[in-house]
């Protein structure tokens, strides 16, 4: 989990035929598939500006890579934490600070399920490199003392954020790749394109209009158990709509017979132990910074379980479906999820 962003999970795309409707008649798709923010992203649009709007959508994905990276010489997440614990507050892009504003939002609410102080941990465990260890207590006691959500400091007049202890950095991986969406989606809507599909990395996505067969697209979902990487737990229909999903299985190591995964619970420092193997979050996209926060709901609402996470998303609106599946493939789902899950295969079963 070195690079910020990675997949945290796996969708599986069933898109069919190899033409979008419109209100205009049948067109032929822009489709152009790049490696920007570490990881494959595949762009798809109709329209009569859809060439521009895809290549103005690679250039909008590279200007947030570079804001945002933690490692750039320039990037924001940098002069962060190299002033960390200094007192100085760093002027942000709009765009940084936006998402830092959600994201502490997100961090009150779920009583810290969800951080993106957790650079420090994320740094310590190096789960998805070569480097991928079990930290000794004295290590995860030293580098939670640099992590904590209300150790970071914002300033919305200014724009400009600070983080309180020296070696605290940001890790925005659970959260960036949901607002980049949400940002194609904007150029998408400028350039009059009604149906097409963006997908960052196969974990983030966010579907406009109709498929090739004029209905909603058809998101399948992996199973989080089988290592048959094209099975699937069931499938999705999207329309208008933002989906993200996470998954214990996608980047892990195992040590002494103990599987330790990639998505760590902040208030303990360790790979969250809280009975979900997967879940899969849909945001309308009638809500503001609908692929963000369903990008970064995917780890909270993992970190909390299936229960709790149930729980959690049952309070927030209800155009924000999910589902959770725990380990014995049981699915909790909240605000109808399970009215837009299709196809479910016979290992899984909805909990009472």
């Amino acid at each position: 989990m070195r690079k910020l962003w990675l997949a945290a999970g796996i969708v599986l795309l069933l898109v069919m035929g190899t033409v979008l409707l419109t209100g205009c008649g049948r067109k032929e798709p822009v489709q152009k598939t790049v490696m920007v923010m570490d990881t494959v992203v595949t762009l798809t649009a109709v329209g009569e500006k859809a060439d521009d709007a895809v290549r103005e959508s690679i250039v909008r994905l590279q200007e947030i890579d570079g804001m945002a990276s933690p490692h750039g010489e320039n990037s924001d997440l940098k002069k962060l934490a190299d002033a960390a614990g200094n007192g100085a507050w760093i002027p942000l892009h709009p765009e940084v600070f936006h998402m830092l504003e959600v994201s502490q939002e997100y961090s009150r609410i779920s009583d810290g399920a969800w951080d993106v102080t957790a650079g420090p941990l994320v740094e310590l465990w190096g789960i998805g490199t070569d480097k991928a260890k079990v930290p000794t207590e004295t290590e995860l006691a030293q580098a939670k003392a640099k992590t904590g959500w209300q150790k970071l400091e914002l300033d919305p007049e200014t724009k400009c954020a600070r983080l309180r202890e020296p070696g605290m950095s940001l890790d925005l991986g659970g959260i960036a790749k949901g607002f980049a969406a949400d940002e194609v989606r904007k150029i998408y809507e400028q350039h009059g394109i009604r149906d097409g599909l963006i997908n960052l990395g196969a974990s983030s996505i966010y579907a406009l209009g109709k498929n090739t067969k004029g209905g909603s697209w058809r998101v399948g979902i992996r199973h989080p158990r089988s290592e048959d990487k094209e099975s699937r737990l069931g499938v999705v229909e999207l329309s208008n709509a933002a989906l993200s999903t996470s998954g214990d299985y996608e980047r892990f190591f195992e040590q002494a017979g103990v599987r330790y995964h990639h998505i760590l619970d902040p208030r303990t420092g360790r790979p969250a132990n809280s009975g979900a193997v997967s879940d899969t979050i849909v945001v309308d996209g009638s809500l503001p910074d609908a692929g963000m926060i369903s990008d970064l709901l995917t780890t909270a609402v993992f970190v909390l379980g299936p229960e709790e996470g149930k729980a959690f998303l049952a309070k927030l609106p209800t155009e924000i479906r999910g589902m959770i599946c725990d380990r014995r493939l049981q699915l909790r789902t909240a605000h109808g999820f399970d009215e837009i899950l299709q196809q479910v295969q016979q290992d899984f079963s909805l909990a009472e």
